[in-house]
Formats: C-alpha cells, sequence, structure tokens
C-alpha cells in the first residue's frame, strides 16, 4: 500500500513559483516602507491555506500575525480575525492596552466589563463579545484608529506580515475596518494579505462590492490562485505518496480538476482501494449544492445524469420546468459556480468532482428515471453523433434492447469519424447486449 502524506505534513509547494514570487516580492516593498496589500482568490481547496504559511515560514524577521474568519451564520462574530491577530501581538508583550484603550474591546481578557467572570463561549471567544458589535460601545472610527496606529506602530520595529484568512465569511465590522486600513497604506512596513474563496462568491454576497472597491486602490493588488495543470497535479500527487501506478495518478489528475485538496482526499482513498468520493469531500461538494435554491437544486441533479456537460435543449427537456422557472435556476446555480456556461448552448459542472458527487447522491429510482429521460429525448431528436450517449443513458435505465440498437449505431459513427478503437468499444459493448437480450 503507497504511504500517503497529508497536507501540512512537509510536502513541498508544487508549482506556485509565480504566485510566490509576487507574495514576496510584496513583502520585500513592504519592509522598505511601500505598504501594500494582496488579495489572494481561488476556490475552495486550490491552496491558498498553504500558499500563505509557505510565506509566513519564510518572512525573515517579519512579525507575522494571523488571522481568520469563521462560518457563524449571516451576522458573523465582530472582528474575529483582527482578535485574533491582535491576541498574538499581546502574547508578544507587544501591546499596551492602556496607550489604546479601544483595543480593550477587541481584548476582553484587558479590560473586562464590571462583575464579568472571563468565562468564554464554546466558539472560544469571550462569551460577553459573542453577539455583540463593539462599535455599539466605542466609537467605530476611535477603535479603527487603534488598530492602524498599533499596527503602524509595530511596523517601526519590523516588517509586519498580517493575514487574514477566509475573508468570504467576515461580519460587516471585520469588512469595514479591512476597508479603513487598506485605504490607509501608505509608507508602513506592512503587507496585509487576505484570502477568499472565489466561487463562494456569489453575486448578492456582501464582500464582492467591498472587493470592487478595494482593488481600486494604488496599493492593493488581486492575485487569482488557478487550479494546477495536469503536469502539475502529477508532481503533487508523486509529493503526497509514493509507489503509485501511472494509471492512477493520471486518474487523479483528471477527477482532481487540478484542485490539491480535492487530489489528495482521493489519493487517500485509492491507498485503501476505493475508488468513490471520499466522505469528507463529498460533504464539502454538496455543502455548495445545498445552499441552492429547491428548483436549482432540481437543475443541478438533472444535469449530473447528463455527463460533465449538457445542452440546454436536453437540460430543458428532461428537467421538465417551466422555461422562466428553469432560467431563474440556471442562473442561481451559474453565479453560485456550481454551473459555468460553455458556449452558448452548453451548460458544464465547474468541477468533475462536484457532477459525480451530485450523481451518486441520487436515489437510485431517480438515477433511472433520468437516464429514461435523456434517453427518449435523444431518441426522439435524431441528431447526428448523439448515439454513444443514446446508448450510455439506454443502458443506465435498463432498456438493453435500445442500448444494443444505440451502441451499433455509435459504432458506426466512431468508425466513419476515424475512431477505430471507441468504435471497437461499443461494437464489444453491443455484444455484451447481444448475449444478454
Amino acid at each position: 500500500m503507497p504511504g500517503v502524506a497529508r497536507l501540512g505534513s512537509g510536502i513541498p509547494l508544487v508549482a506556485r513559483g509565480r504566485e510566490m514570487t509576487r507574495l514576496r516580492a510584496a513583502l520585500d516593498d513592504a519592509a522598505r516602507g511601500e505598504a501594500g496589500a494582496i488579495l489572494l482568490a481561488g476556490d475552495a481547496g486550490v491552496g491558498k491555506t498553504r500558499l500563505v504559511d509557505e510565506l509566513s515560514a519564510t518572512a525573515g524577521d517579519a512579525l507575522v500575525l494571523n488571522g481568520r474568519c469563521l462560518d457563524v451564520g449571516e451576522t458573523g462574530l465582530p472582528y474575529l480575525p483582527f482578535t485574533e491577530a491582535l491576541g498574538q501581538v499581546r502574547q508578544a508583550g507587544l501591546l499596551d492596552v492602556a496607550a489604546r484603550p479601544a483595543l480593550g474591546l477587541l481584548l476582553p481578557e484587558l479590560a473586562l466589563p464590571a462583575g464579568h467572570d472571563g468565562s468564554t463561549s464554546v466558539s472560544g471567544l469571550p462569551s460577553h463579545l459573542v453577539g455583540r458589535r463593539p462599535e455599539q460601545d466605542v466609537g467605530q472610527l476611535q477603535l479603527f484608529d487603534a488598530v492602524h496606529g498599533l499596527l503602524g506602530e509595530l511596523a517601526e520595529t519590523r516588517p509586519v506580515l498580517l493575514v487574514l484568512e477566509d475573508l468570504h465569511w467576515a461580519d460587516a465590522s471585520t469588512r469595514y475596518l479591512l476597508s479603513f486600513l487598506l485605504s490607509r497604506l501608505r509608507s508602513q512596513r506592512l503587507l496585509v494579505v487576505g484570502t477568499y474563496r472565489s466561487d463562494d462568491l456569489h453575486r448578492s454576497h456582501p464582500l464582492r462590492p467591498l472587493l470592487n472597491e478595494l482593488v481600486r486602490l494604488p496599493a492593493v493588488r488581486r492575485l487569482d490562485l488557478t487550479p494546477l495543470s495536469a503536469i502539475d497535479v502529477r508532481s503533487f500527487v508523486a509529493a503526497l505518496a509514493d509507489d503509485l501506478s501511472d494509471e492512477l495518478v493520471l486518474e487523479v489528475a483528471e477527477r482532481s480538476d487540478g484542485n490539491p485538496f480535492f487530489a489528495e482526499e482521493l489519493i487517500a482513498v485509492a491507498a485503501c482501494g476505493d475508488r468513490e468520493v471520499p466522505w469528507t469531500l463529498a460533504e464539502v461538494l454538496l455543502a455548495r449544492i445545498e445552499r441552492l435554491s429547491a428548483d436549482a437544486q432540481r437543475v443541478v441533479r438533472v444535469a449530473s445524469v447528463g455527463g460533465r456537460s449538457v445542452r440546454h435543449d436536453l437540460l430543458r427537456a428532461v428537467a421538465g420546468m417551466d422555461d422562466v422557472v428553469l432560467d431563474t435556476a440556471l442562473r442561481e446555480a451559474v453565479q453560485h459556480h456550481v454551473l459555468v456556461v460553455d458556449g452558448a448552448e452548453v451548460y458544464t459542472f465547474r468541477h468533475a468532482l462536484l457532477r459525480e458527487t451530485v450523481y451518486n447522491d441520487l436515489l437510485p429510482g431517480e438515477r433511472v428515471r433520468l437516464h429514461a429521460a435523456y434517453a427518449d429525448r435523444l431518441a426522439s431528436s435524431g441528431d447526428r453523433g448523439a448515439a454513444a450517449a443514446l446508448a450510455h443513458h439506454s443502458l443506465e435505465s435498463h432498456d438493453l434492447a435500445r442500448a444494443l440498437r444505440a451502441s451499433v449505431d455509435a459504432g458506426e459513427e466512431a468508425k466513419a469519424s476515424g475512431a477505430p478503437a471507441e468504435s471497437l468499444r461499443h461494437l464489444e459493448q453491443a455484444l455484451k447486449l447481444w448475449h444478454a437480450v
């Protein structure tokens, strides 16, 4: 059995040289007194945290402060990433709350209200802070000035790297403070790096308008972290495990769509001889679907039976929905980055594993009915070159007689198009069906 490592256990950073060069250059600029900010965007699992961890580990004598937003509902926890970062300043003995009393509200253990016992909530924050807005007690500008002044003071001694992760979950107060700080980046020896999931930013997401404003600031740059190429995925897989067959490496590269987290999870189950989508990954992917409305979820389920990509006319016929309802549902799925528009009349799943997970989540009877509906539509359309798809849907809907005829036709179509290997595969399938029928 191949030995499988896990992310964060010393795996080398793969194929991110360009991005690391930009981040290190920004940190070097900050060390020379040119403050800046990098907004690091990318899909969930594409490697944003791994990249900022590498930057932090190689930041030299810079003071590294980290804060992370949490998914705790629409309201969020006020200023959570800044509270975490300033907590690290306090632990380093670099914080004098007496000089900036407004900071006591972000670090309430240093300024507890009279009679409070200092107990904490399940979130790990002091219980009196959860559900409160600090700006209700202290002027927001006073608080913002205190944070800005502290970071500037720290940067006088040595460069400061402030990392704020998962900004797609940031509460309104965190977003306001971030905007305040980035709009006042001048000559401080400060670099702010904020990460967020680009695939979580649907059209009405509250972070979108802020990002549009921030990228107009001269000191702010956006850096998109794209999926790894097929070659880079193979290098990544080689770093994850040894003694893998070439076939398995190619399979993981194709199924993961260049996403390191997807590749890691697939390798972990492959080490046990399993090819199914692991439950840890399936839960992450299905959570994205569950955020959609009921109509959008139905359209996505129907589309998953059509394959990685599906034509609009086929989807419309099989879904059986009113055109307005269908268009609204499709728009929602596209805005939430589940489907992408691929050409004029085709919708494609953003990730192959997303489609695979949705398909596997269908009930057996639901799957058979949808395959039959696709087969009926393809059979009645008479589309040239559709025999292979018709054979597939007929077979999956247990219509063996129609699958036999379509397999023969698919073999002839493949032969005519100069694809002898595919032609042979279809004819072999037809031979198997002949004996079954």
